[in-house]
């Protein structure tokens, strides 16, 4: 895939980043999620970790406990593009950076077109914003843009065979860092008028360059309320907080899928039908968010597919056998999702896993 990162003027006008290939083929994007690496020396109060923990989690086992996972993930899917929906680090656990900069050098080392967004745990670390916003900029292969609205990093990315646009991706900061005392991160969680505007902007100036709407994706760190809204009217649940797997413990419709062990409601951003009905005016069909690491339903409502991307990482809290990435697959307008299991395996939490049981105190 080529790079094209001046879009100005041109047939992409609108997108700030362009991956572009001349083959007519299904493309291939991967969500990964909640990565959350941490580092356990860099810990900030001493009880933070326990004993075993520490010990689990020292720079050394970077690879076994996270770079593995997604050399592997990458391998099986051989994703076109790779976009990440935040919680990269624990920034409490990284005040030195050297984690967020050892992340960076394993996506670039694919030599494949990466786009991030913050969770609202990465800027809690010392560095400072401004300071991962440059790292990101520097890397060869990373798309990001950390704009002029709320929050650090919005901005859009088009996928495009030859000279036609076959979608866009909305890249948006959910923002809601609290543990951080840098100004120039917008600490209550929600997306913000000003990023909304951004879209409807950028959007009317794609279509105007490609004279014809392109079907768009939206991609964020914390999910708004119309994923709770829309298992509510499929049925799932009845207010958000109830567990369930589809097509388990409740029929599955359309083509929806997953797994929610969690309660939205304590977690989601307020959103009301205005929300949904820009998203739908920037002809955006999928949604995609994190946050939640328990939960990775996919839930087709009003035109619009809510996905829960499958937690990356095994720090912090998650369900055994639930972590990997998300495959999102285009082709002739349309988009299939699955999620892609870790191939590397570990348990709940590495303790338990019998791959880790020399790390771990008895």
């Amino acid at each position: 895939m080529q790079i094209i990162k001046n879009t100005e003027g041109t047939v992409f006008d609108g997108c700030d980043f362009v991956v572009k290939t001349s083959e007519n083929r299904k493309i291939r994007l991967l969500q990964i999620t909640d990565m959350q690496v941490i580092d356990s020396t860099q810990r900030r109060t001493p009880d933070r970790l326990r004993a075993d923990e520490i010990k689990a989690w020292l720079p050394e086992n970077f690879d076994a406990l996270f770079g593995n996972h997604v050399r592997a993930l990458v391998a099986e899917t051989h994703p076109d593009l790779i976009f990440i929906t935040g919680d990269i680090t624990y920034g409490s656990f990284d005040d030195s950076g050297s984690t967020f900069r050892k992340i960076c050098e394993l996506m670039d080392s694919f030599s494949i077109p990466w786009a991030p967004v913050f969770g609202n745990h990465d800027n809690e670390s010392k560095m400072g914003v401004k300071w991962q916003c440059e790292l990101f900029e520097k890397c060869k292969y990373c798309l990001f843009k950390r704009g002029s609205v709320s929050g650090n990093g919005n901005y859009t990315v088009g996928v495009a065979v030859n000279d036609k646009l076959v979608r866009v991706l909305h890249m948006l900061d959910s923002n809601g860092c609290k543990n951080s005392s840098d100004p120039e991160v917008v600490k209550e969680k929600g997306i913000y008028p000003d990023q909304l505007e951004l879209v409807r902007s950028n959007t009317g100036r794609i279509e105007a360059a490609q004279g014809c709407p392109v079907p768009a994706f939206a991609a964020f760190h914390i999910p708004t309320a119309s994923f709770i809204e829309a298992e509510i009217k499929k049925g799932y649940s009845k207010d958000g907080s109830t567990s369930y797997t589809i097509g388990v413990d409740t029929e599955a419709k359309d083509r929806d899928f997953g797994c929610k062990d969690e309660d939205i409601t304590k977690y989601a951003i307020e959103s009301d039908d205005s929300f949904t009905s820009l998203l739908r005016e920037c002809h955006v069909n999928g949604v995609f968010a994190g946050h939640l690491h328990k939960t990775n339903t996919c839930i087709e409502y009003g035109g619009i597919r809510w996905v829960f991307g499958l937690k990356t990482g095994q720090y912090d809290y998650h369900n055994i056998g639930q972590t990997g990435g998300t495959l999102i697959t285009l082709e002739d307008g349309d988009f299939e999702v699955c999620h892609v299991p870790s191939l590397v395996v570990h348990g709940r939490y590495p303790r338990l896993a019998n791959m880790f049981k020399e790390l771990f105190a008895e």
